[in-house]
């Protein structure tokens, strides 16, 4: 979904030692222009900072453990493959009152391939704050049972289609597995999502799961 008044910043940086690269950092995140009439002030406060944490993690934690990486690939004779910190986000509902979008952490330490850590928010803007799955909803509803229910078989079917391949257990692994703070908005309905190997192999990539508004009847406390 285009919301044209969620914008990017970046922060960007190249960390090296002797001239050699260490970490890589390129970091995206939203802010609201002055287009958007509501409380820009907390959202923009948020995502700023967070940002900032992140490049310190990058430029702090990550770089020291690439320098040791590199100093004992270079005392051994291996090649030495630089870190990467990369974050995006993707904004995916923006009717007044809600903004929802997920950002994406990708990091590299060396290895085959790195990992991504997704994180889905959606903001009540008339408040000015990151609002929870159960809140949503109506008191005493049963979402879980609702949402599984639906996961489960779109899965399935998925699976059964060779559009997917899931690991053993898969029933099991989607009550394991599930987390109401992995969720996020979208015009067609609300996203759910899996991490990476939490429910099929880091081939298949984050599992979403997207159920339609309608099946919720009128347990929804909000107009989606």
């Amino acid at each position: 979904m285009k919301c044209d008044f969620i914008k990017s910043r970046k922060i960007e940086d190249q960390l090296s030692y002797n001239k050699v690269l260490m970490v890589s950092v390129k970091i995206n995140y939203p802010y609201l222009d002055h287009g958007y009439s509501g409380n820009t002030m907390r959202f923009n406060a948020h995502y700023r900072q967070k940002a900032h944490n992140n490049y310190r993690y990058a430029s702090t934690r990550l770089y020291q453990a690439a320098l040791r990486h590199y100093r004992v690939s270079k005392s051994q004779g291996f090649p030495f493959h630089s870190y990467e910190l990369v974050e995006t986000f993707e904004s995916t509902y923006c009717r007044k009152p809600m903004i929802s979008l997920f950002y994406d952490i990708y990091e590299f330490t060396g290895g085959a391939h790195g990992n991504t850590i997704r994180k889905g928010n959606t903001w009540d803007m008339e408040k000015g704050t990151i609002i929870s799955l159960s809140s949503l909803f109506v008191r005493n509803y049963d979402f879980t049972s609702v949402l599984l229910e639906y996961i489960e078989s779109e899965a399935k079917r998925r699976q059964m289609a060779g559009m997917a391949h899931y690991f053993e257990n898969l029933e099991e692994n989607l009550k394991k597995y599930f987390d109401p703070a992995n969720f996020y908005l979208t015009t067609e309905g609300l996203a759910v999502f899996y991490p990476l190997y939490t429910i099929a192999p880091y081939s298949e990539g984050i599992q979403v799961f997207i159920i339609p508004y309608f099946l919720f009847g009128d347990k929804l406390k909000y107009k989606l």
